[in-house]
């Protein structure tokens, strides 16, 4: 039986919508850990990008990646490939590499693990602990120059756009869990992440005042600083409105 070619666009989540924000006309990409392969088939049906790689560790969703991409009839624009983060694909040379929906430890590893890649940008969208990716960014070099905030369900995620070249260090507390490129970005979703940032250190603080594990009292104190800053910077009561999700 023939299968039934899709003619209309593909819709995206709000997150990969934000992320695909960050992609200029005409890049190389390689999306990692594609799951359903709808962000690359999105790129390419809209004329953002001429071909893209789609990878997944995982063989039942590059399974799911390969029928969408056939059923949009773009075999020749996508290449899918079973590969371990970037392993065995850096070799497509891409100037972009995608890689969102995972936690923040599992990004990081993959960048760990990642072949030098001086002359590519990397967007990244991770599903937990964000603090913990800019942390790890700031460690290795990757100068983390655009964020953006995505809504959806009531969610917030964060879409963090990195290159490496940037200074090694450790930031303080918290630029860790609201960086500098979020504060200059003029997000219109950036109170109601403050906010809520704020709201989940002073709840992780407290855990953490009652725990008599000797490595806690070294978290207090990181949560603490950086809860003191933030503290600070809150806007004022009645700034974070629910119409802004």
């Amino acid at each position: 039986m023939r299968r039934r070619m899709v003619k209309t666009v593909i819709q995206l989540p709000n997150r990969l919508r934000v992320l695909a924000g960050f992609i200029p006309p005409g890049a190389r990409v390689i999306d990692i850990g594609t799951d359903h392969a709808r962000l690359p088939v999105w790129l390419v049906q809209t004329g953002r990008v001429t071909h893209a790689v789609a990878t997944d560790i995982r063989e039942k969703p590059l399974a799911r990646a390969r029928r969408l991409v056939e059923r949009c009839g773009l075999e020749a624009s996508i290449r899918l490939v079973w590969a371990d983060g970037l392993r065995g694909v850096s070799e497509e040379k891409p100037d972009t590499v995608v890689i969102a929906g995972m936690g923040a430890d599992t990004i990081a590893g993959i960048l760990r693990a990642a072949p030098p890649l001086p002359e590519t940008v990397f967007l990244l969208q991770p599903m937990t602990h964000a603090e913990r990716l800019r942390l790890f960014l700031a460690e290795h070099g990757y100068e983390l120059y655009g964020e953006r905030l995505a809504a959806e369900k009531g969610r917030l995620y964060n879409i963090l756009a990195a290159r490496p070249g940037g200074p090694r260090g450790t930031p303080p507390p918290a630029a860790c869990y609201v960086g500098p490129a979020l504060r200059a970005a003029g997000d219109p979703l950036f109170a109601v992440y403050l906010t809520r940032q704020i709201r989940r250190l002073r709840a992780e603080a407290r855990a953490l005042a009652a725990s008599r594990k000797p490595e806690d009292a070294k978290r207090l104190a990181w949560a603490e600083a950086a809860l003191t800053e933030l503290e600070a910077q809150s806007p004022p009561a009645g700034a974070q409105t629910r119409a802004a999700l």
